[in-house]
């Protein structure tokens, strides 16, 4: 008797489970966008019978089912604890690392490295160009966190995978790994713990190394306060990882007098005074409060001083951490070719920019193919 008394609690707490989710689909508002995740949700497909042929439909069914389902992030932080539970130290290509420390591995397919040796190819057609029409012209490499924080794996990690990628790095463009790697051992935290960024110390870094290939003579260190933005700042990795009980980290930037500097957004034809726009702190999305996220094309211009020569930086977002240090020396306009439909070359030309620097972390340059003209 007690044997079948204990038979039906369990089918009734598993009748339980299935209808309490299976109707939180029905009464649950769907979610368009997963905060933790950072990326948007399929909501509830539409159906249609060329979707039902061609496997769209159901594909779309079964993404809205798996985003959709009540206690996602939890349900995600739970499988990212059990990896670590049984010593995988690994979740959706993130490495948990040392001190908090989340590193992705970057699993890469001959695609990524067809991405890369093209970008290259193309980098390196555009800059010999541009040095003939007589531009100064640099190019620099951003190596990923996996490249460098090799103190930081956890236990029985090899790297050895991490050192074909950079086989397809010609001399043609500077990379700053090594540096990067002697500062880490010193003890900068040269990138955010959550995020695949530098942080304010790492861009700094990089702006003293540029120096010497852009053209300027670095200010030192003490030269910038330091302000912090946000303390409760979860990077893309966070996102990604599921390692949802992560904690939170500081985000912060040069201190600027706002008023003088004028960034213009051109795509929208979009200006906020100063370097940051404030708004995306009450976002996921922090790090975008360096010159409101990826657009297309910026100029940025110190009002005390209109005339002072124009660096052009053909970049992804690493840039834009960077800017309140090179805006020193520099009125500064932005592309990316991710976004940026037009030919660059042609820009450059017209406009008579003379020094252009090539800013590209490595991730980027092996994950899209980028329009670079």
């Amino acid at each position: 008797m007690k044997k079948n008394a204990a038979n039906i609690f369990i089918l009734v707490v598993l009748a339980a489970i299935i209808a309490f989710f299976s109707l939180s689909y029905v009464f649950l508002p769907a979610s368009s966008f997963s905060e933790d995740e950072n990326r948007a949700l399929q909501t509830a497909p539409r159906f249609t019978l060329q979707k039902l042929l061609d496997g769209t439909y159901t594909s779309q069914l079964h993404d809205y089912f798996s985003d959709q389902i009540n206690l996602r992030s939890l349900m995600v932080e739970i499988k990212a604890a059990a990896e670590l539970m049984i010593g995988k130290n690994e979740n959706n290509g993130v490495l948990f690392g040392k001190d908090g420390y989340l590193i992705e591995t970057y699993s890469y397919t001959e695609d990524n490295y067809t991405f890369l040796q093209n970008n290259l190819n193309k980098i390196e057609k555009m800059m010999l160009s541009l040095e003939e029409s007589g531009a100064e012209v640099a190019s620099v490499i951003i190596p990923r966190k996996v490249d460098v924080l090799s103190d930081y794996f956890p236990p029985y990690y090899s790297d050895e995978r991490n050192e074909t990628v950079w086989s397809f790095i010609s001399e043609k463009h500077l990379t700053l790994r090594d540096e990067f790697i002697s500062e880490t051992k010193l003890g900068t935290d040269i990138f955010y713990k959550t995020d695949h960024h530098w942080t304010a110390n790492g861009a700094y870094v990089a702006y003293r190394l540029l120096g010497t290939v852009i053209g300027y003579t670095p200010l030192d260190i003490d030269s910038f306060e330091l302000q912090t933005l946000s303390s409760s700042f979860h990077g893309t990795t966070y996102s990604t990882s599921g390692f949802f009980f992560a904690d939170a980290e500081e985000i912060a930037a040069p201190s600027i007098d706002e008023e003088k500097y004028t960034t213009t957004i051109v795509d929208i034809d979009y200006s906020f005074a100063g370097l940051y726009d404030l708004s995306y702190l009450e976002k996921k999305d922090k790090y975008s409060t360096f010159l409101s996220g990826n657009s297309a094309h910026v100029k940025i211009v110190d009002n005390t001083a209109p005339d002072k020569e124009t660096l052009l930086i053909i970049k992804d977002s690493y840039s834009h951490s960077l800017v309140p240090y090179l805006i020193e020396h520099y009125n500064i306009e932005l592309i990316d070719p991710r976004y940026y439909s037009g030919s660059i070359e042609d820009y450059i030309t017209e406009n008579s920019i003379d020094k252009v620097l090539f800013l590209f972390g490595l991730d980027t340059l092996s994950g899209a193919n980028l329009s670079i003209r």
